[in-house]
């Protein structure tokens, strides 16, 4: 879930409130969304 997760991060699929709600809800550990939200982003076009 977490690669899945991520990759939905860096192309903008989701938002910061998104991720830190699948560290919360166990979908992914805490670390792990801190990690994601670290990430780059894609630059928008």
């Amino acid at each position: 879930m977490y690669q899945f997760i991520l990759n939905m991060w860096v192309f903008r699929k989701v938002s910061e409130q998104q991720v830190t709600n699948y560290g919360n809800k166990g979908l992914i550990t805490p670390k792990e969304a801190q990690q994601i939200l670290a990430t780059p982003q894609q630059e928008a076009e």
